[in-house]
């Protein structure tokens, strides 16, 4: 029997709702939209796109979240104030910036003006000192949000706070008066006395103190003059302060003292006040000798003296001073007595014993401690009132016997005589060595040259009486005649003669002439030219490649006396006696790369070195093959971080173990944030140093370093990425945290 099959009834699905679908579309793919509006049967496309939109537009808007807004402040001038406000951010690095009206607050160029800070969801504005132009609208731009308050100063009147009582000062003391103003003011403080403005200077010291509000002024030195009315001014203010000046007392800080003197000396008797706005008078037993001839008066500064020349003996007495001073009543009186002693003449300096060239100008020279006494010269016993190209001088206590044209007839022992003193010496004739100056001129002009293997002559003529050594000195060493080397001498010059000459003579020649009457010196220089000396020192290869083998010596410790010109190399192959040349380089370098030889192959190179007298023997390098192959460089090592700031950090690493077989030539430096694939190359150019300072770094952020290594053959690969450092500045530890850390220290020892 057959069964009758039941037919389900397909139940129909309904579409989604406006509410629904929006959920569905938000966490799919916007590419994807489309599709799923079809597969929901959701038809009204257009419109949910809308709303989708109007949703996502909703959200941005609540990335910031205001939860006290700005408040407007009314603050006195010169105070400070802080706007302040209180956001919740979805996102930390929001740019935030501050305006006053439509002015952009640029804080880094406001010179601690305007600063601002942030303290967990706290945000402020803070403004130093305000005045008047300081008011207006602030604004806090936050992404698309706009905060505003205002800011309203109230500026009071300005006031003098100090008292105007008269002022009394000591004269030669400071005066100094202090004005304190109510407020700080751009209008100037003008002082004046009798009339005219007081300007800073030597004597009057304006200043402001660093609060702005306190005016000083310092009157140094005080005189009687300074005395008066002293006015101050600073816009519609004025006040005046008197200024009185007492007198001090005139007291002797060095008296006047009791002096002796030789008849015919000069006598000085002087004293010293304690002010120089003094009168002065001199007194004699008694007398006024103020208007007297006889005395030289002298009143400089604080100081008066009265100088007696030629003194006799009827100017001794009793000398006073009396001072007196303007406004003061009192005389002040200082007395001394001067004593004349009647005196012998003696010498002091005596004649001293004279060698002179003929032809020379010299004297004979005696002084006596009085100048009024006279005296006679003898020569060898006899007085001397004639004697060709000799003149007697005097001049005050000096004595003098005065010689032009010296000759032989001149030579004797010549002596002085006076009352009391007497003094002789002995005048001889004699010429020390010479070199005529044109001589010398030619010798040092240029270098005597000769060729290796040829005879050095040096000749120099010279006069002396009587006939000087003479010794020859080769670079401060004083040369020994052997079969080589001869020295000749005559009665007006000597010779200096080297046969068979070599490179080794050359170097500094000396000739030196002495006599008892003095030296003379002439300085050349020997110059014997050869071929140069072999380049110095090991060989030192550069690159070694089956394309290339660049090698590096260094220049001849001795050229030969001459430039050298130029290089030679030359090669052979292990294997071969003959060499072959390769090049030639300039003088200039001492590098050569051989770019033709066979990879694999061993060669041996020589260098010579060339000048304009020849070739040098050669400086053999050893064996090399040219078959060692250039590859990049290893690693460096893990990049280490320092110095951290928000903006920067230092980078620093160690070059790689293995350079590829050619110099490494500079570091490329790469960062990336943390988490992030992308790497970004720091360094536009090859780093040289192993060491590199990263700027432009985001606040707050964890930055990665890596340091790859370059040489010829290229960039080898990059190192062990550095520690994950994060850019902030670095902060103090608290008291409160080092007070935690001792408290649980503390414990913990305890607990032990």
């Amino acid at each position: 029997m057959l069964k009758k099959r039941s037919v389900e009834k397909k139940e129909e699905k309904k579409p989604p709702t406006e509410e629904e679908m929006l959920k569905i579309l938000s966490g799919a793919d916007k590419k994807d939209y489309e599709r799923i509006c079809a597969e929901y049967g959701f038809t009204d496309f257009r419109g949910i796109l809308k709303k989708l939109k109007e949703m996502k537009k909703k959200e941005e808007v609540e990335m910031v979240r205001v939860l006290k807004p700005l408040e407007d402040i009314t603050a006195k001038a010169g105070t400070n104030v802080i706007f302040d406000t209180i956001l919740e951010l979805k996102d930390p690095n929001i740019r935030m910036q501050w305006f006053l009206g439509a002015e952009l607050l640029r804080l880094q160029y406001s010179h601690g003006k305007y600063e601002a800070k942030q303290m967990g969801t706290k945000h402020m504005l803070c403004i130093s000192s305000v005045s008047l132009s300081d008011m207006g609208t602030y604004t806090l731009q936050v992404g698309d949000k706009r905060l505003s308050a205002r800011l309203s100063v109230i500026d009071e009147p300005l006031k003098f706070l100090s008292d105007f009582k008269p002022k009394k000062v000591t004269e030669r003391q400071t005066a100094m008066f202090e004005i304190r103003l109510s407020k700080k003011t751009d209008a100037p403080l003008i002082w004046k006395v009798k009339g005219k403005e007081v300007k800073r200077d030597e004597k009057f010291d304006v200043s402001l103190s660093e609060d702005g509000l306190t005016y000083t002024l310092k009157i140094k030195d005080v005189k009687v003059s300074d005395t008066g009315d002293y006015t101050i001014s600073i816009g519609d203010l004025t006040a005046t302060v008197p200024l009185f000046i007492e007198r001090i007392p005139i007291t002797f800080t060095s008296h006047l003292k009791n002096t002796h003197v030789q008849e015919r000396g000069k006598a000085h008797l002087e004293c010293e006040m304690s002010s120089k706005d003094v009168h002065i008078q001199w007194l004699k037993d008694g007398c006024d000798i103020t208007a007297s001839r006889r005395y030289i008066f002298m009143h400089e500064g604080r100081r008066a003296e009265v100088i007696i020349e030629d003194c006799e003996l009827t100017d001794e007495g009793e000398y006073s001073v009396v001072c007196t001073q303007d406004n003061d009543p009192h005389k002040y009186v200082t007395s001394a007595n001067l004593t004349v002693d009647e005196r012998f003449a003696s010498v002091k300096s005596g004649l001293s014993d004279a060698q002179c060239p003929t032809g020379s100008s010299t004297e004979l020279c005696v002084v006596l401690d009085d100048e009024k006494v006279d005296g006679v010269w003898l020569r060898d016993g006899v007085e001397i009132s004639e004697l060709s190209g000799v003149q007697v001088v005097k001049q005050g206590a000096v004595h003098k016997l005065v010689f032009s044209g010296l000759t032989e007839a001149h030579e004797g022992k010549y002596t002085f005589k006076a009352k009391g003193a007497e003094s002789e010496a002995v005048l001889t004739v004699a010429d020390p060595p010479e070199i005529d100056s044109s001589v010398l001129d030619l010798l040092g002009a240029e270098p005597v040259t000769v060729k290796a293997g040829q005879t050095a002559t040096i000749k120099i003529p010279f006069k002396g009486k009587p006939l000087p050594k003479v010794t020859w000195y080769k670079d401060g060493v004083e040369v020994i005649e052997d079969e080589r080397t001869k020295v000749e001498r005559t009665a007006d010059g000597t010779s200096l003669v080297l046969s068979r000459c070599v490179r080794e003579d050359s170097g500094a020649i000396m000739l030196r002439l002495k006599s008892d009457c003095g030296t003379a010196v002439a300085n050349l220089h020997l110059n014997v030219i050869d071929h140069p000396r072999p380049p110095q020192g090991k060989v030192e290869f550069l690159e070694l490649s089956g394309k290339c083998i660049t090698m590096k010596w260094k220049a001849p410790r001795d050229n030969g006396g001459n430039q050298v010109t130029s290089f030679v190399i030359e090669r052979r192959k292990a294997d071969k006696k003959s060499w072959t040349r390769v090049g030639e380089v300039d003088s200039s370098t001492t590098v050569f790369s051989d770019d033709k030889v066979e990879e694999g192959q061993t060669y041996q190179y020589r260098i010579r070195a060339v000048n304009a007298e020849g070739i040098s023997d050669p400086l053999e390098t050893e064996e090399v093959c040219s078959g060692e192959p250039i590859e990049p460089p290893g690693t460096a090592s893990q990049p280490q971080v320092s110095n951290i700031t928000k903006n920067t950090m230092t980078v620093s690493w160690a070059p790689p173990s293995y350079d590829g077989g050619a110099p490494v030539l500079g570091y490329i430096l790469e960062r990336r944030k943390k988490g992030s694939n992308m790497w970004v190359q720091v360094n536009k150019e090859l780093l040289t140093d192993t060491k590199f300072m990263v700027d432009g770094l985001v606040d707050d952020v964890e930055y990665e370093f890596r340091v790859t290594s370059e040489n010829r053959a290229g960039a080898g690969s990059p190192s062990t990425i550095s520690n994950a450092v994060l850019a902030k500045d670095p902060i103090r530890e608290s008291f409160v945290d080092s007070l935690i850390f001792f408290v649980s220290l503390s414990l913990w020892i305890s607990i032990i």
